[in-house]
């Protein structure tokens, strides 16, 4: 990795205003959100339940793995001290705007537990006690509600130190001084102090989070997604998933700051090819680290060959309907994305790194839907307009969340050391 902070000009970017979003844009996203809510209306009014909650459950599980991993990203670049990080950090650090809805999304998807788990209207083999419906979202709520709890407290901490730094050294900018900021910059210390004190924090943080979250998601894993079979199990299966939230999360990191360097100059200053290029070799690692817990997951089923393992798997990559599907995700997936990203090129190409970065989502929504679908139609593929008007709902929720987030922080971490060149805490 390059440190590419030298080009930075910190008094200029303490006085640029937040990116805020094109009316064009806010205006597709909420058809995108209309399209949604018509989708979930005609879903809950028309179609069977099993379709409606497959295709929900798709969607939550996809778009909170997008937001959990951008947050994540953000602890890891902490831990690394990664110096070419600052201009990509907002935007990372803006998935946790999205979190909200996915919790309240998480508890209305109780409404749909006899039709999503088998242990949603009759005992678990084995498991009776543990998998009591209320006991199993008690216990996975308490644990996103401490996740998401502590991905906020972790970006609160961050973005009070661009704030007050901002309202110390250009206090004649006014739309820094509402109540919205004078409590979350309340007992402000002076930059020198706060600048140093606040990466110690975030560093000391950052590794707790990555631990509950990889605690958190097993959790979910285990009990709310390969417990909607009675009979396969695995033990890879947690790390499986939250190591795609993470590779989502920089496809998405780096869509959205493609496109961000294209709509707004001054943001397309701060972003550079180098830094580009630097975040599809970390893409191309994640693509690696997804293809080898696949395989990891795949081979030990393979060669015990036992049916209580292997009857998951076959269904999917070697049954109809749902062998082709699984073939194309494999694809989208890893294939795709590793031989793209050999090319330094690609890399450094934004619409040849966008294509990636497209595919790699697309891949990995069909991936979850690939997880939650057979198990509710094992005979037939059920993917039609309904799904893509759900997820087009999704879609323009997530980004109008992000934007917003967006709009009220300065675009570049202003108070952060990194952004300077220093790595001094």
């Amino acid at each position: 990795m390059h440190s590419m902070t030298s080009h930075l000009n910190i008094d200029e970017l303490i006085k640029a205003e937040p990116i805020q979003p094109t009316l064009g844009l806010k205006k597709l996203m909420w058809l995108c959100v209309f399209i949604g809510l018509v989708a979930l209306t005609y879903g809950v009014v028309v179609l069977p339940p099993k379709q409606f909650w497959g295709s929900y459950y798709t969607n939550l599980f996809f778009w909170t793995g997008i937001s959990c991993g951008m947050v994540i990203l953000c602890a890891i670049f902490q831990i690394v001290r990664a110096e070419w990080t600052p201009p990509l950090r907002r935007i990372a650090e803006s998935g946790v705007s999205f979190l909200p809805f996915a919790y309240i999304g998480f508890w209305f998807s109780y409404l749909g537990k006899d039709y999503l788990f088998f242990w949603g209207t009759q005992p678990m083999p084995g498991r009776e006690f543990w998998f009591q419906p209320g006991l199993v979202y008690g216990r996975v709520g308490l644990a996103l509600a401490l996740l998401f709890f502590m991905m906020w407290r972790f970006v609160k901490m961050s973005v009070r130190a661009d704030v007050g730094t901002i309202r110390e050294k250009a206090s004649e900018i006014d739309r820094w001084h509402n109540s919205q900021y004078d409590n979350l910059i309340g007992e402000w210390k002076g930059s020198a102090v706060e600048s140093i004190e606040t990466q110690r924090r975030l560093s000391w943080n950052a590794p707790l989070l990555i631990l509950i979250y990889a605690v958190a998601y097993s959790l979910f894993s285990f009990d709310m997604l390969m417990a909607m079979d009675p009979v396969w199990f695995s033990n890879m299966f947690g790390g499986y998933v939250f190591l795609a939230n993470i590779y989502t999360g920089l496809a998405m990191i780096a869509l959205t700051a493609m496109y961000l360097a294209s709509r707004h100059r001054e943001y397309a200053k701060v972003l550079t090819g180098q830094q580009m290029w630097d975040l599809g070799k970390m893409t191309f690692g994640f693509c690696m680290l997804w293809g080898y817990t696949f395989f990891c997951q795949f081979l030990p089923q393979w060669y015990a060959n036992l049916p209580e393992e292997t009857q998951w798997m076959i269904l999917r990559t070697r049954e109809m309907p749902w062998q082709g599907l699984g073939w194309l995700v494999f694809g989208m997936c890893f294939i795709l994305p590793f031989v793209m990203l050999l090319s330094r090129d690609v890399k450094r190409t934004p619409r040849a790194y966008s294509t990636v970065a497209v595919i790699i989502l697309v891949g990995i929504w069909l991936e979850k839907y690939l997880i939650i679908a057979p198990q509710l139609y094992p005979t037939t593929i059920p993917l039609g307009l309904f799904d893509v008007g759900l997820t087009l709902g999704f879609l323009g929720c997530f980004v109008l969340c992000v934007h917003s987030f967006l709009a009220r922080y300065p675009y570049v971490p202003v108070g952060s050391p990194l952004s300077r060149g220093s790595k001094e805490w």
